[in-house]
Formats: structure tokens, sequence, C-alpha cells
């Protein structure tokens, strides 16, 4: 009760002390002197703390609160670019840093038609690879289109005019050279693309069912081509037989290309193929067995690879891959060309993709994220090949960034 009395007084009427004072005076005294106080404060913490600090050793830096602050909008805007940059599929990001190719790439060694000395390219391409620390080298002795690049003892080969002129010689000289300057031997082979023995010989090639008359992928005013068939028993045989003439050679492992059916038609099916195996919805089985022969040819001791387009893969085309589980590997090849992929592609759930404005780094980074997810579950190991292309530095990192520790590239 004392307590409240008092508390009482100090709101009495009549002032404590008798002063003759005005009142506005006091007030703006009481300011001005807090307003010079917390000046004098201010210059004293702000002078004194570094001088303290200078002498005892530390330097202005940011508090612990700051940096959280600062890390976690550098976050925010880190995922906000990269959702922003997904949208745009990566069309606006900075470049990656540069990279330095490694000695797990393969050097590719492509036909070339306008080399008139095949043989002397190829040879003088071995000596690059062994150079500039590649640790294998991989030679296309079938082309795409059935052009053989090397001396072939096969007759159907040599009469249609499938083996070129100045190929390769030897194959055994060629697989010892490259052994020899440190490097394993690769063979590259197109399979069912063939446009000249099934021309020649038109047992190899699809027949229009209930006649003797060859499929062609056109009119022949066009450019229209036969292929050769993996029904085909003499195909089978042709194929095979070169097969057997690369691993007698002696090379390390082959790498079989377009195991792959022509693009048909639907009238082409309906017309031409009707009620036939071409028809059939499970025709794969026929692509899957036919790399089983191929593989059993090249000796099932060695190594055996499968490739495929990457865009195939996006698209859904890729019919060889339908049953990944049959394949006599699980090792594919997936070959990147910028001109083949083109600036959209039609996934195989019917949607779009788009890849304009991307460079070949970030098309690359693109294209194969798409394809490990259309891969995605299958127990496929992918090895990219890089084709049609310049290698630069900003690809290799690419290839780096997506952890492929082995990519083929196009020389």
């Amino acid at each position: 009760m004392a307590n409240s009395r008092k508390y009482k007084v100090k709101h009495k009427s009549k002032p404590m002390f008798k002063q003759k004072r005005k009142k506005g005076n006091s007030v703006l005294g009481i300011i001005f002197m807090v307003i010079i106080l917390a000046a004098l404060v201010f210059v004293g913490y702000s002078v004194g703390k570094p001088i303290v600090e200078f002498f005892s050793g530390e330097r202005s830096s940011p508090t612990a609160t700051t940096t959280e602050a600062s890390t976690s909008d550098a976050t925010e805007t880190e995922s906000t670019t990269t959702a922003a940059t997904s949208e745009t599929t990566e069309a606006t990001t900075s470049a990656p840093e540069p990279a330095v190719a490694t000695n797990s790439n393969i050097y590719y060694i492509s036909y070339r038609s306008d080399i008139a000395d095949y043989e002397s390219y190829v040879y003088s391409a071995v000596d690059y690879a062994a150079s500039n620390g590649y640790s294998e080298v991989c030679v296309e002795l079938i082309a795409e289109g059935g052009t053989v690049t090397y001396s072939s003892a096969n007759t159907t080969a040599t009469e249609s005019g499938a083996v070129i002129s100045g190929g390769i010689s030897d194959l055994s000289d060629l697989v010892s050279t490259i052994t020899d300057s440190g490097l394993t031997a690769y063979a590259r082979i197109s399979t069912l693309s063939d446009n000249i023995a099934s021309t020649y010989d038109k047992t190899l090639a699809y027949m229009i069912s209930g006649t003797d008359t060859r499929w062609y992928d056109d009119n022949t005013a066009n450019g229209g081509k036969p292929w050769i068939s993996p029904y085909s028993s003499s195909a089978n045989e042709y194929i095979t037989d070169l097969v057997s003439e690369i691993s007698d050679a002696g090379f390390a492992g082959l790498i079989a290309g377009e195991i792959e059916f022509p693009p048909f038609r639907n009238s082409d099916i309906r017309n031409y193929f009707a009620g036939t195996d071409v028809a059939s919805s499970t025709r794969y089985e026929t692509l899957i067995s036919f790399a089983e022969t191929v593989y059993n040819s090249f000796g099932s001791a060695k190594e055996f690879y499968i490739e495929v387009n990457a865009e195939d893969i996006i698209s859904g085309d890729a019919e060889i891959l339908t049953d990944p589980d049959s394949l006599c590997t699980s090792v594919i090849y997936v070959n990147f060309n910028p001109d083949n992929i083109g600036t959209r592609i039609s996934k195989a759930d019917g949607t779009e993709v788009s890849f304009e404005g991307l460079n070949t780094a970030y098309l690359f980074r693109t294209v194969f994220n798409l394809v490990e997810e259309s891969l995605e579950g299958t127990g496929v190991t992918i090895i990219p090949k890089i084709t049609g292309c310049e290698i630069t530095d900003d690809l290799l990192s690419a290839i780096e960034l997506m952890g492929y520790e082995t990519a083929m590239i196009e020389g």
C-alpha cells in the first residue's frame, strides 16, 4: 500500500520542485542532450571498434548472420535460375569451364568418301591418336550404306562394288600398328543399312510380299534404295562373313550400328508387307536375333557393342532397345550428331522437345538427359559417340559434367 501511495504522489497537480522554467525549453533541452549522447556513442563505437580490432589482429568481416543471409539468397537465386533454365532447355545458361580430354576417350576414324587414299588417312589418324593421349582407336570398316573400307575376300562385296579402292589393304597389319602404338583396336560396322550389295543381289533385300520384286525406300527417281533384310538368310551370311574377317584380323571389340528397320511408311506396311513378319508387333525380336548372330560371328569372348542414334532413343524409334534384357550386350554407344538431331524431336509420348538456341555443349547435355530418361531402369550402360561437330573444350567439359568417363570422339 505504501508503494501505491508514493506512485500517486507523482501525479499531483503541483510540481515537486518550484522552479521558474518554461516547459517547452525543458523538453528541447532534454531532446538536445539525447542527440548529443547518441552522437558521442555512435562516433565512439565507429572509431573505437576498428582501432581495437586493428591492434588485436582482427579485421572487419561479415557477421555470421550476414553470411547466412547471403548464402540463403544465393541458394534461392540458384534454385530460381535452375528452374528457369530447365523450362528454357538451358538456352541461357553460361558455358561450362573448359576441360582437357582424358586418355579414356576413344578416337573414332570414320570413312570419308572424299579421301582417295583411305588407308594412309587411317594410319595417320592412328599416329595422331597415339600422340594425343587416347587409349583406344575405332576404325569404320563398313560405312553406312554398305561401303566396305578394307580389302575383303567376300565375293558379293567385291563383285557388287562395295569394296572401295584405296582402302585398308591388310587389316591384321593395321591392328598390329594400333596395338604397337599402345592403343586398343576396335572396329565399327554398319549392318542393315546396305544398299550396295542389296542392289547387286536381291536375295539380301526386302521383297514385296507375294512377288519377286525388291522393296525400295522411295521412288528410284528420288534416290530410293533397297536395304538388306534381317529376315534374309543370305543377308545374315553376308554380314557375318565380313564380321568374321574383321575378327580374324585381331580387333578387340566390334561396334555394330544400324541394326534397324528401314523407315517404312504406313502405306508400305499396308500395301507391300501386310500379314508378314515385317508388319508384326514383335518384329523387334528379329533385330535382337540378328544382333546375336553378329555377336557370335565376331566371337563371344570379345567385346561387342550396339550403336543407336540419340534421336531414335528419344523418339522411341530404337526398336532394338524394345527389350534390353534380351540383348547380347548391355553397353550401348549412343551417337550424337547435331545435324541429325536438328532443332526439335517428338518424344515417344507425343510431346515435343525444342533445342532452339542451344550451342553444341548444351545440346549434348539436353539430349543425353533425355536419353537417360528414356533408358531409365533398363540396366543399359551408355557411352556417348560424338560425330559431325567440332570437339571443343566446352563439349568435353559437358561430357565430363554428365559423368561419362569414356566417350568416342570422331577425328
